[in-house]
């Protein structure tokens, strides 16, 4: 799950952070178990947590070149694994009932 949240922050469109509601509405989770999930990460060093500029009460969440350096190892090892993968399994073609 904290890959998916380094992913998400990192992925965020036109900014460089996100906030502890947008993550986890892409999360589909709940609020409290994406603040978790962020103190988890914080205290990893891999995210900070700010407080926004506009909104004082919104809480905007930036990745760290610590977490940067974790993403760019697990997206390479997961690159590696699909590559090794190639040609092992097929997607199967599934005939819908009105075609």
């Amino acid at each position: 799950m904290q890959y998916l949240l380094l992913l998400h922050i990192k992925g965020y469109p036109e900014r460089e952070w996100a906030s502890i509601g947008e993550l986890a509405e892409r999360l589909q989770t709940q609020h409290h178990g994406v603040v978790a999930l962020v103190s988890r990460c914080e205290e990893s060093g891999l995210v900070e947590r700010r407080q926004g500029l506009e909104d004082r009460r919104q809480v905007q969440v930036y990745l760290l070149a610590r977490g940067e350096q974790v993403l760019n190892h697990l997206a390479a090892l997961h690159r590696a694994e699909l590559k090794s993968m190639q040609g092992k399994f097929t997607v199967p073609i599934i005939q819908l009932p009105n075609e």
